[in-house]
């Protein structure tokens, strides 16, 4: 049994997130208990035309905020958690949900998700999108104490990467080559992606567990003290 949900504001950049939160919240059937708006916490201008102004919760769920960031709201990372303290109730918790970065490279078959990440993140930047940037949990727990919160939970959680899930990424990249300056790279870089594609199947196919693990989600818990 779900815990009951007074109210919730759902805060995205992104409409295609947007109509996937509530396509959930509606599987969940709490889609009439709240709203699920398109907003950027980096604002411009008064105060009071800030994104949620005046609105208090008693949780708020940073679900892979921070490394979401740098595509939309670049360099504001180090202001995040101040400006959802904002928000925060006294008493009431922050949980800050990321990807612990994927390393420059590993040991054995795993290596193969750095290489699909470099690939990736290199399609994105020839298109001329911005990449996400993934944040250690020592970051995220520093600046949560510098914004006046208190750390009162930390958990990491390993990732077993499928060939599947491998796979969703090499189709980020191939999403990106119509974007290419020229015909020649984007074709190349093709050639690329399959490579590793057909890299990848090995590699997940030599594991006794069908899948690669590499690195770990984590799930911060902040408290804002009481007043």
């Amino acid at each position: 049994m779900r815990e009951q949900i007074d109210e919730y504001t759902a805060i995205t950049a992104d409409e295609g997130m947007r109509r996937n939160v509530l396509k959930e919240a509606t599987t969940l059937g709490i889609e009439k208990e709240g709203n699920i708006i398109i907003g950027n916490w980096q604002s411009e201008g008064p105060e009071e035309e800030e994104l949620c102004h005046g609105e208090m919760f008693d949780t708020i769920l940073a679900d892979y905020l921070v490394g979401a960031m740098d595509g939309f709201s670049p360099y504001y990372q180090d202001l995040i958690f101040p400006r959802l303290n904002k928000h925060l109730k006294p008493g009431g918790r922050l949980y800050v949900v990321g990807l612990n970065p994927i390393p420059h490279q590993a040991d054995g078959d795993a290596n193969i998700f750095c290489k699909v990440t470099k690939l990736r993140d290199a399609c994105i930047l020839l298109a001329g999108h911005r990449c996400y940037r993934e944040y250690p949990v020592e970051w995220i727990e520093r600046h949560l104490e510098n914004a006046g919160l208190k750390i009162v939970g930390s958990s990491q959680f390993p990732i077993m990467y499928s060939h599947a899930a491998i796979v969703r990424q090499l189709n980020v990249a191939r999403s990106k080559l119509p974007l290419f300056p020229s015909k020649a790279l984007a074709k190349e870089m093709g050639e690329q992606i399959d490579a590793l594609e057909r890299e990848s199947k090995a590699a997940t196919d030599r594991s006794p567990t069908g899948r690669l693990r590499l690195g770990f989600d984590y799930v911060v818990t902040a408290e804002k003290p009481l007043e």
